[in-house]
């Protein structure tokens, strides 16, 4: 996510990169949308990840966030997080929806912390990585 190089691949709902050198993030509103480059072998499917950050005090004031990924406007099996840390949303995507150079995915978070006086972004998760895989 902290890479220029990649960043044309962040189509929409994504805030500037964070961090330090070492270790570096953007956080992402309510509703994000990236454009991932199929891997080599498209006719097997894919494996869609998603490395994510959930800060305590997101859990702590929101409760469980339940994020859900449409690929070709179809969802994705939706998954519920309660407790605050790192964690990997991984689902299949089916090789019919490959068959172009850029697959454009669309995530939606139930919950989220909208923008006040002294936080001027809707906060929704910390995004740290995001491609498909071979399966």
């Amino acid at each position: 996510m902290g890479d220029s190089a990649t960043s044309a691949q962040l189509v929409s709902g994504f805030y500037d990169v964070e961090g330090d050198a070492g270790n570096r993030w953007r956080w992402a509103g309510p509703d994000f949308v990236v454009a991932l480059a199929p891997p080599p072998t498209p006719r097997q499917g894919a494996r869609l990840r998603l490395r994510l950050y959930f800060p305590e005090t997101q859990i702590e004031n929101l409760g469980p966030m339940t994020l859900t990924a449409f690929v070709d406007s179809k969802p994705l099996d939706s998954e519920t997080f309660g407790k605050p840390g790192t964690y990997d949303f991984v689902r299949d995507v089916p090789a019919c929806a490959l068959d172009t150079n850029v697959v454009p995915v669309r995530f939606e978070l139930d919950r989220y912390s909208p923008k006040t006086a002294t936080e001027g972004r809707d906060l929704g998760v910390v995004v740290l990585m995001a491609a498909l895989e071979p399966k």
